[in-house]
């Protein structure tokens, strides 16, 4: 199996307190088998898959256009949402306030990748970041949808990931993408 790799926004402080707490609450590091690292946690912009080392300076070259052509920005982190099953959800996040500056990055993103890659279109885009997945257990839970006072998050810029699934942290930054200062 070939190297796999997204692009994704870092975001670690404060997000790595939030997460942990909710974790705690629910128990979750009991009930799920993948914890993301404090420094894995991200918003994920697209995911890539597997890629041939020598498209990687074209996909630099062509992320480093869009991210020269946006201005850093402030998103809200808003709660704790799921996929799936409140009494047994695939995978728990800290749901992101949807903002239109962050949907038209992630499109943008989305789309130059898709085309130089010849990536399958993907137009679900939920802005969230992941705290547990992959459910190690049968049991019933108890999860709610919560709402936070929303904490805000500047949007500096991006990243593209290589992804090493047997590592943790697994995630190690090849490029980052600077946003023009505002």
């Amino acid at each position: 199996m070939g190297q796999h790799y997204f692009i994704g926004i870092s975001i670690a402080h404060p997000v790595d307190d939030i997460a942990q707490q909710f974790r705690t609450e629910y128990q979750l590091n009991e009930k799920y088998k993948v914890i993301p690292h404090a420094k894995d946690l991200h918003l994920t912009m697209r995911y890539i898959g597997e890629l041939d080392e020598a498209k990687l300076p074209w996909l630099k070259s062509n992320l480093q256009k869009i991210a020269t052509s946006h201005t850093e920005f402030t998103v809200y982190l808003q709660g704790l949402s799921f996929f799936g099953s409140a009494s047994g959800p695939r995978v728990v996040f800290l749901a992101v306030q949807n903002s239109d500056t962050l949907c038209e990055l992630q499109r943008q993103i989305a789309r130059r990748t898709e085309k130089i890659l010849e990536l399958e279109k993907d137009t679900r885009f939920v802005p969230h970041i992941t705290i547990a997945k992959k459910r190690k257990t049968t049991e019933k839970m108890r999860l709610e949808k919560k709402s936070i006072e929303p904490v805000p998050i500047t949007i500096a810029g991006f990243t593209l990931f290589k992804i090493h699934p047997k590592k943790s942290p697994s995630y190690e930054a090849l490029a980052y993408f600077q946003l023009k200062k505002s």
